[in-house]
């Protein structure tokens, strides 16, 4: 009789992988992680390009403002001399104009107006203005004007670590603490030697005597050149003196929207200002004490003549940047209250309101 071993036959068991239920429960929670992940991931992008939009403005509207408060101090300075009336030289002062003209130098030698504007809302006299009609116009938007000698000191000569006197039609102004029947001169640098623009008749020049490059420049709202989704991007520009003491055009600061600008006067009687704190001639209230009466805008009545803008002691003035480009789900319907401007935008650009209020030193 044969025996056999008596084995347990198995089957073969096969490898059991996710049934569909359980492959679809698994995708959809997934998909709800991706979508959470996305969600964290669109959020921080914003949230990061909100920032760097506010950052970008704070930066420009800092910078912006400490340019125009810089300049707005040294407006006046003519090196020490207070009286610029008995200026001459090869090239002397010219009385002031509302004009600005752009072949010759006559715009930069208007030192009796050092302080000077015009208001956004003077079309007539903006057109007039040619150095800045660049066919853009300038809507809402007001223009400043400043003139000073340079804080850096030149000389007929290089020296170390200073700047000579360039040998060219560049403007330059010359005065003297200590030769008081002398105001100044105002020359060319080709013109350094002429005896017309000699301060101490032949002899050497005193410790006191200043030479510095003449500067003039006026702010203005500009477009950049640059644009986003096809919308230019506007700037702060100035026009500044070439080697030709003429004006050109700098840019200063990026996404500057709009400047407005106010001037504090320190009255002494002699005008009515109407609809302000200084009202009737000779009031007492006009005292010419060194103190701000009353801000208004250029051209208004009270700041229209060149004794007007004599008593301008204070300038305030407004800074709206702009980012540069719109934001889609934002809309900007703030209303930026800018002197004797209401502003609402009603579109998709961020902004930043600057505000400032400066003394000038030198009247």
């Amino acid at each position: 009789m044969n025996h056999f071993n008596s084995t347990t036959s198995q089957r073969p068991r096969y490898s059991e992988g996710f049934s569909i239920v359980e492959m679809m429960v698994a995708m959809v929670i997934s998909l709800i992680l991706l979508a959470g992940i996305a969600q964290i991931f669109m959020s921080s992008k914003q949230s990061f390009t909100i920032q760097n939009t506010l950052g970008r403005q704070q930066e420009n509207g800092r910078y912006a403002s400490n340019v125009l408060s810089q300049d707005l101090r040294r407006t006046g300075y003519w090196g020490g001399n207070a009286d610029v009336s008995g200026v001459t030289g090869t090239e002397p002062p010219i009385a002031p104009a509302a004009t600005c003209n752009t072949g010759d130098n006559t715009w930069a030698r208007m030192i009796d107006r050092r302080i000077f504007g015009l208001n956004h809302t003077e079309t007539a006299a903006l057109g007039a203005y040619a150095c800045i009609n660049d066919g853009n116009g300038h809507l809402s938007r007001d223009v400043l004007v400043m003139r000073f000698a340079s804080p850096w000191l030149v000389f007929p000569t290089p020296v170390t670590n200073q700047r000579p006197i360039e040998n060219n039609s560049r403007l330059y102004i010359r005065s003297s603490l200590t030769i008081s029947d002398e105001a100044g001169r105002i020359f060319k640098g080709s013109d350094k030697a002429s005896s017309d623009n000699d301060m101490n008749g032949g002899a050497a020049a005193p410790p006191s005597e200043r030479t510095s490059e003449l500067i003039t420049r006026a702010y203005y709202i500009g477009p950049s050149g640059q644009t986003c989704n096809g919308i230019a991007v506007p700037s702060l520009y100035r026009e500044e003196l070439d080697t030709n003491g003429r004006p050109v055009a700098e840019e200063v600061a990026y996404g500057v929207d709009n400047l407005q600008v106010r001037y504090g006067l320190d009255s002494i009687g002699q005008h009515s200002i109407t609809g302000a704190s200084c009202v009737v001639k000779n009031s007492a209230t006009c005292t010419g004490d060194g103190s701000v009466d009353v801000y208004l805008d250029a051209g208004s009545s009270g700041l229209n003549e060149d004794s007007e803008w004599e008593q301008v002691i204070a300038v305030r003035y407004w800074l709206l940047t702009r980012a540069e480009c719109p934001e889609t789900g934002y809309t900007n319907s703030n209303t930026y209250t800018m002197g004797d401007l209401a502003y609402t935008p009603n579109d998709n650009f961020r902004r930043q309101l600057y505000q400032t209020i400066v003394k000038l030193r030198n009247i």
